[in-house]
C-alpha cells in the first residue's frame, strides 16, 4: 500500500519548503488529492518523484542570472 503524505512530510520528502509544495498544488503543477475538504491535501511519493524530474529535465538558459548592467562614461 503507496503511503499517503502531508505536505509536511511531502516538503521533507522533496527538500523543498512547505510554500513551494503548496505553491504547486494551488497551480496544478503538482498530483495532489484534497481529503474531507478543501484544506487537507495528501500526495503520494511517486507524484513528487514525478514532478521533480519534470522539473528537472527542463534545460535552463544559458546566460548570467543577474542583469545586465550599462556602464555610465564620466
Amino acid at each position: 500500500m503507496t503511503k499517503w503524505l502531508t505536505v509536511a512530510e511531502a516538503a521533507e520528502y522533496s527538500g523543498l519548503s512547505r510554500d513551494t509544495i503548496y505553491t504547486a498544488c494551488e497551480h496544478r503543477e503538482i498530483r495532489h488529492t484534497r481529503v474531507c475538504g478543501r484544506r487537507t491535501i495528501r500526495l503520494k511519493p511517486e507524484w513528487i518523484d514525478e514532478w521533480l524530474e519534470r522539473h528537472a529535465s527542463t534545460p535552463r538558459p544559458a546566460g548570467p542570472t543577474h542583469a545586465a548592467t550599462t556602464q555610465v562614461e564620466p
